[in-house]
C-alpha cells in the first residue's frame, strides 16, 4: 500500500528515466571540490593582500600626519635647542626656553615609531604620531645661511622610510622633507 503510494506521487518511470550511478556522482563531487578550492585559494590570498595593503595605507596616513604635526611645530619654533639624528628638541614662542617640544625615534626591535613629547627629553611618555619606520636616524639641522649669502632660513631635514610589513622590502614608503624654522634668525 505504501509503495502503491509512493509510485502514484512519484509518478511512473518510463524506460529513458534514470538516476545517477555512483560513478557520476563521484565525478561530479569531484569536479565541485575542485572548483571551490580553487575559489578559497583565491579568497584567502585576496584577503592577505587587502590586509598588506590596508596595513601599508595605515602606515603611511600616520606618517604623513605626523609630518604635518611636526610641520606646524617647526614652523612655529624660534629654534632647535638640542638635535640629533634620532630627536630634535624644539623651543617654541615665546623663544625664551619655556615651551619645548621634542620629537624623537623609538625602537622596539627593527620597527621605530615617530614620538611628540612635551619636554626636552624623549624618555617615555609623549603621542606616537607614526609607527612602522625602518630607521631611527631621520633628523637633520641645517643651520641659517648654509650657502652663502643665501639668507636663508635654518631648516630641519626629515628623512625616513616607512614598510609595515619589515619583511617585504619593496613595500617602503620614503619621505623626505625639509621643514623651515619660520621664526627662527637668519645670519
Amino acid at each position: 500500500m505504501i509503495f502503491e503510494a509512493l509510485r502514484h506521487r512519484l509518478g511512473s518511470l518510463t524506460s529513458e528515466q534514470h538516476g545517477f550511478t555512483l560513478i557520476e556522482l563521484v565525478a561530479a563531487m569531484t569536479m565541485l571540490a575542485v572548483v571551490a578550492g580553487g575559489i578559497s585559494v583565491l579568497f584567502v590570498s585576496g584577503n592577505g593582500t587587502q590586509a598588506t595593503l590596508s596595513a601599508d595605507f595605515t602606515a603611511q596616513s600616520s606618517v604623513h600626519l605626523g609630518l604635518d604635526k611636526l610641520r606646524v611645530d617647526v614652523h612655529a619654533a624660534c629654534s632647535e635647542t638640542a638635535q640629533a639624528a634620532t630627536a630634535v628638541t624644539l623651543s617654541g614662542p615665546p623663544c625664551d626656553g619655556s615651551v619645548l617640544v621634542t620629537w624623537c625615534t623609538r625602537g622596539s626591535g627593527s620597527v621605530y615609531g615617530l614620538y611628540r613629547v612635551s619636554g626636552s627629553a624623549c624618555t617615555g611618555g609623549g603621542y606616537k604620531w607614526a609607527d612602522y619606520l625602518t630607521g631611527g636616524s631621520i633628523f637633520s639641522y641645517l643651520g641659517p645661511n648654509v650657502t652663502a649669502g643665501s639668507n636663508a632660513l635654518p631648516r630641519l631635514h626629515v628623512d625616513l622610510t616607512v614598510n609595515a610589513t619589515p619583511a617585504r622590502t619593496v613595500t617602503g614608503y620614503r619621505v623626505v622633507d625639509d621643514l623651515v624654522f619660520r621664526n627662527g634668525p637668519r645670519a
